[in-house]
Order: C-alpha cells, then sequence, then structure tokens
C-alpha cells in the first residue's frame, strides 16, 4: 500500500488523511484508483487481523469494483476460518423528506446517500449477520469497525469516511485505527444496544461515553443521541477554552451553540481558520430562509464562513446516479492540544443520530491534525472552481 498512515501514542493510534484525488471529479486519475485500492486495502487489512468477532456500524456500505473485491474477500476469508461478522447498516433515510419545504431544517440538512447499501450489505447474509437499523427522521450514521472486543488485542476502526468509492477517493476524510479493549468495550456497547433494538430512540447511546488514556494519550468518547448532551458541551468547551489555535473543517456547520462559539472566539480575537463544504451549506441556508429560521443564525453562520474556506463540491443530486460525490466530508474541530472527530456533523441534525465522536487530547495528534486541515484548506483556496 502507498496510503500514507501517521502512528502516534506508541502505535495506539494511527491516523489516515484522505483528500481527493484529481481536479476533475469525473475523470478517474491513476492516483485515484491507488488510494481507492490502498483504503480497501486497509480496511481488509483490519478486518484480516480478528481472530473471533468483527462488529460493523455503517450508514453507508456501497462499495464495486477492485475495491469490492477487496472488502468482499477479507469478510468472506475471516467467515471461513469462524470469525463471527455482524453487520448494522442504516435504513432510516426518508427518500421524499428533502422535497418538503415545510420540513423541520434540521431533518432536511441530514447526509443524503443513493440506494445500494441494503443490496451490497445483504450479498454477504451467506457469512455474517445483517440487520438494519432504523429511527424517525434520524440517521444511523455511525462508520465503525470492531475486532475482537473481548480480547486483549481488541481495536476500532473508525473515522468520518463511509464505505464507498468515492468516500475513499474523491471525498475528503479522515481514519483512525485505536487499538484499546477499554476504548472497543465503549463500541461494544453502544454496537450490541442498536442491534437488539434494530431502531434509534432517544436513549441510544447513553452512559456509553468515557475518557481512558491511550499510552498517556487521554481520550474521551461518547455517543449520539443518548449522550447529546454531553457531546455538545465537549465541542463548544473545546472551542471556548481555545487560545492559541482554532481549525474546523465539517461537511456542515448549523449547530446553534457551535456557531456561537466560534462566532465568541472570532470577538475575542482567536484565529480561526479551516474550510466547509459550499453546496451543502448553501442547501442548509436555504432551508433555513424557507423556514423563516431566523435572520440571526444566518448571520452567525455567515460570520463564521468568511474565515472559512469554501469547497466547491458537486452539488447532490438523487437521481444521477452515476454523478460522482466529491463532498468536503470531515467532521473536525482542532482546538489548542484538543482533537474533535468521528462520524458527528457539526449540526443540529447530528444530535438525534446514532453517532460517535472522540475527543483526543495530544499536542503532536493536534499538530498532525492542524497541518491536514491548512492542505485541504490550501488546495481548496487555489482550485476552488465549480469542478471541484
Amino acid at each position: 500500500m502507498t496510503l500514507e498512515t501517521e502512528s502516534f501514542a506508541g502505535g495506539a493510534i494511527e491516523v489516515t488523511f484522505l483528500q481527493q484525488q484529481g481536479r476533475d471529479p469525473y475523470t478517474v486519475t491513476p492516483e485515484r484508483v491507488v488510494q481507492v485500492r490502498d483504503v480497501a486495502s486497509r480496511t481488509a487489512d483490519f478486518i484480516n487481523q480478528a481472530k473471533s468477532t468483527i462488529d460493523i456500524a455503517i450508514y453507508d456500505f456501497r462499495l464495486r469494483d477492485e475495491a469490492a473485491t477487496i472488502v468482499a474477500e477479507g469478510l468472506r476469508s475471516q467467515a471461513r476460518k469462524g470469525v463471527q461478522i455482524r453487520i448494522a447498516y442504516d435504513s432510516a433515510t426518508d427518500l421524499g423528506a428533502d422535497a418538503l419545504p415545510t420540513a423541520a431544517p434540521s431533518h432536511l440538512e441530514s447526509d443524503q446517500k443513493l440506494l445500494g447499501t441494503d443490496s451490497f450489505v445483504r450479498s454477504f447474509a451467506d457469512v455474517a449477520q445483517v440487520t438494519s437499523i432504523t429511527g424517525y427522521r434520524v440517521l444511523m450514521h455511525n462508520k465503525y469497525i470492531l475486532r475482537d472486543v473481548a480480547s486483549p488485542d481488541a481495536a476500532v476502526f473508525t473515522g468520518s469516511s463511509n464505505y464507498t468509492n468515492d468516500s475513499w477517493g474523491l471525498q475528503d476524510n479522515n481514519l483512525l485505527c485505536l487499538r484499546s479493549q477499554q476504548l472497543a468495550s465503549y463500541y461494544a456497547k453502544d454496537f450490541n444496544d442498536l442491534w437488539s433494538r434494530r431502531k434509534i430512540v432517544d436513549s441510544t447511546g447513553y452512559r456509553d461515553a468515557g475518557t481512558l488514556r491511550m499510552n498517556d494519550v487521554p481520550v474521551t468518547i461518547a455517543f449520539t443521541p443518548g449522550d447529546g448532551p454531553m457531546v455538545l458541551k465537549e465541542i463548544v468547551g473545546a472551542i471556548a477554552a481555545a487560545r492559541n489555535r482554532l481549525y474546523v473543517a465539517s461537511v456542515v456547520l448549523s449547530s446553534g451553540p457551535i456557531l456561537a462559539a466560534l462566532s465568541e472566539a472570532i470577538d475575542r480575537g482567536l484565529p480561526l481558520a479551516g474550510l466547509y463544504d459550499g453546496p451543502q451549506m448553501d442547501q442548509v441556508e436555504r432551508q433555513w430562509n424557507a423556514t423563516n429560521f431566523g435572520t440571526d443564525k444566518i448571520n452567525t453562520w455567515q460570520k463564521v464562513a468568511r474565515h472559512l474556506v469554501r469547497k466547491n463540491s458537486i452539488p447532490f443530486d438523487r437521481q444521477n446516479k452515476s454523478q460522482p460525490h466529491n463532498f468536503m466530508h470531515n467532521k473536525l474541530v482542532v482546538a489548542d492540544q484538543t482533537v474533535v472527530t468521528g462520524s458527528f456533523n457539526l449540526s443540529n441534525h447530528a444530535m438525534g443520530n446514532a453517532e460517535n465522536v472522540l475527543l483526543i487530547r495530544d499536542a503532536v495528534i493536534a499538530d498532525s491534525y492542524a497541518k491536514y486541515i491548512q492542505r485541504l484548506m490550501t488546495s481548496y483556496a487555489v482550485t476552488n472552481n465549480p469542478a471541484m
């Protein structure tokens, strides 16, 4: 593999940063093919190291071509060895909701995806237990794999990326491999809650939160919706406590408390920087205007946006199945020495979804994430055109 992965905490934490490969999303480049293959291989490598169990909680799982072959063979090979595999996936998306101009903005700003996850995941029904997770106007938005949760060698593979070719070759995402039985136990509790209920309720993820140390690196883990207030408090608190640097990279930025915290950081002179996905936030602004959501929030967003780089990705079109999806898909905050990452968009809607959030407090890791965001900013500030 040529994929660059940085290792921290004595190898307990590994981070992989993804960026769109090729300026034109419609033109496949050798670099994009290599990156997709390498992420598929890294995912399969994680799967192939399992000795007893693999649990996957995934929002969008629609691989094709070489990537599909690599990951599918990893899962099937492990099943042949007797590894027990469970896959829980989202089936909560309301396909008609985005067309309802009167629906609440918190619902409409949810991530959108094409059909195909159900059929792809169920193609493994002969080697894995498979279940769909439903919810009322909320999503099972997690993206994590658990390996051997009862073993001292337990590990978690997570981050912002779904399992699609576009997620791995066209979208800006970050992936983490975390080797810790204690951390895996939190994820296992969340997974078993989802698996047993098969639906998202207000208490999903409740009391799954905790802080541990991975070779002296403090890591806080929490899950929504059950621990949504804690997640929001932690993110806002990290922003409010920042004194030296503040970076944001998020596909959407619509949470009122988070926007207010960013606005206050600007007012106290902290240099805010980062980026967001342009068409996704354009949609949010249209929804705010259509529902008379209030000018204060729109003004706060526009104030924050002036400090951020816009990625002009291709606007989502559910009717166009061949359209590439090159969103700036990260969900990141770097506040001094704290990194916030995971599946949790910085939005109102994410509070009701099934999500996982990590807060990693380490200066070296925060430096690495800050440099990654700076690279993305430089790239999209220079090449800011409709194709991007």
